[in-house]
């Protein structure tokens, strides 16, 4: 008999921002969501379980840059409050040193490693961190256990403050991480950099925000912090993957996500009807209920665009499902705009092709979709903003299509003489590890940006953060929240 694997699945929780008090609190939070913020969650929880059971954790680190680099003071200060009383040999070692003197520790490996691999340890008793390429031997598809994608110097200071909050009881106020990140150099500083530009543009008051976003977010459990970033007013318009906006939609109205057990393979998975997205689950019913409450907000709106037509999901949404967090609802309740340049390329336009399917079978009117539409109110927004930031959280259509607003206006002034204002954007942060050098849309840089004439690299202010947003999101939005309850 076939296994009901909806019987092992564990559920998700998205982040709540209001209990991302402190870095502890933070990170606690994000070991139930997914990705790099579970990556992170999972790590921190293991080097307290590794503390409380008395063993001590070894700390390796084969090329340390400067021995004398604050990065490395930091390292050197977590492995000291690590060990405690216990330490009598050096306090951050080599993997020749641990292979020689140790083997039965567990270890937290940083940066490289040799390639003869390490010891022999399990993903119960040993974590990787780097951005290398390089997980453990036992990383597979959906499966991230012992390891964390990321710069080290990223992820130990979030380490160390969880330490010092759970085992040494001294709360960490989340904007500590920025300052560290400051100090620590490679993506830690790109990351603080990046805070600091989009502290700017949202209280810059000239300036009107664009956030774009891609990938999982929702999947991932961040459609909370997206919410809560549209119910303080700090962005002005949305722009997303139609993919994204439809998981979003599926927690909007109360359904659940759930976590991937490698245990089960993805033929198993298909013939229950269970989607995987990397280490989440979305279960096809969610989808099927997605869209019959799609076609039941439809049936009396008549929008032409995406923006209309998630207007008209968030309205139903307010009206409800009021209790729900929600990014849509949250849209209609501030007037944001929630663009979705693919819309056909997601769950929900295939949703609006069920929806008119079922229409034209009853000989009632369809809804026929004209991106123009939207198109023409991005450029409206723009050009009457006095200034314009755009804030990307991964890659893709939706950054390009809000970058592509100023060479439009350039050509619509230039061959149609409309004479609208010229516009480049004046702030940017991005965050995303897609690399320059692979050719990938996700990957322009800003000052390639700068030669279509979309930004002012002159005079305005950009980041570039080359890591998983997951990972940095969350911090975000939790620092900003602390900084302006503090005010």
């Amino acid at each position: 008999m076939t296994e009901d694997i909806r019987k092992h699945l564990v559920p998700l929780e998205m982040i709540d921002i209001a209990k991302c008090t402190t870095v502890g609190k933070t990170v606690e939070q994000m070991e139930k969501a997914a990705i790099g913020a579970r990556m992170i969650g999972e790590a921190a929880r293991k080097i307290v379980e590794w503390i409380e059971a008395g063993k001590t954790p070894r700390i390796i680190l084969d090329d340390p840059d400067d021995k004398d680099d604050c990065y490395n003071k930091t390292v050197e200060n977590f492995a000291r409050n690590l060990y405690g009383g216990r330490l009598t040999d050096p306090a951050v070692i080599t993997s020749e040193y641990y292979a020689e003197h140790d083997l039965q520790n567990p270890i937290i490996v940083l940066g490289h490693y040799p390639s003869r691999e390490v010891f022999g340890l399990d993903p119960e008793n040993s974590i990787f961190i780097n951005n290398l390429n390089r997980p453990p031997h036992w990383v597979k598809d959906g499966f991230f256990k012992g390891f964390v994608n990321a710069d080290p110097r990223l992820i130990v200071p979030i380490l160390h403050r969880v330490y010092l909050e759970r085992i040494k009881g001294e709360p960490e106020p989340v904007s500590q991480i920025i300052e560290d990140w400051k100090k620590c150099g490679g993506v830690a500083l790109q990351a603080a950099h990046g805070f600091e530009t989009f502290r700017q543009m949202v209280e810059d008051p000239e300036c009107t925000v664009i956030a774009t976003m891609s990938g999982i977010m929702t999947m991932a459990k961040m459609g909370g912090l997206i919410s809560h970033m549209i119910d303080r007013e700090w962005v002005q318009a949305i722009v997303a993957t139609g993919a994204l906006i439809g998981h979003g939609f599926v927690e909007g109205i109360g359904l659940k996500h759930f976590k991937y057990d490698p245990h089960f393979d993805d033929t198993l998975m298909a013939e229950q009807k269970l989607n995987r997205i990397t280490d989440t689950v979305e279960p096809e019913e969610n989808l099927d209920q997605v869209e019959q409450i799609l076609h039941e907000a439809l049936l009396d709106a008549n929008p032409f665009s995406p923006s209309q037509v998630t207007n008209t999901i968030g309205h139903y949404l307010w009206e409800n499902f009021p209790s729900q967090s929600s990014i849509l609802r949250s849209a209609y309740e501030h007037n944001v705009p929630v663009f979705i340049p693919a819309f056909y390329d997601s769950e929900l336009g295939n949703d609006l092709m069920i929806h008119n399917y079922r229409q034209r079978k009853g000989n009632e009117q369809i809804i026929m979709i004209d991106q123009e539409i939207d198109n023409y109110r991005l450029v409206e927004m723009t050009t009457n903003a006095k200034k314009i930031g755009i804030f990307t959280l991964g890659g893709g259509v939706p950054r390009n299509w809000s970058q592509n607003v100023a060479p439009l206006v350039e050509i619509m002034n230039t061959r149609l003489d409309t004479g609208y204002p010229e516009i480049r954007y004046f702030y940017g942060c991005r965050i995303c590890p897609d690399q320059v050098f692979l050719g990938h849309l996700s990957g322009c840089t800003y000052r390639e940006n700068a030669s279509w004439r979309k930004t002012d690299i002159e005079h305005g202010r950009f980041s570039e953060v080359m890591a998983d947003v997951t990972m940095i999101y969350p911090f975000y939005m939790a620092v900003m929240k602390e900084l302006s309850e503090s005010r």
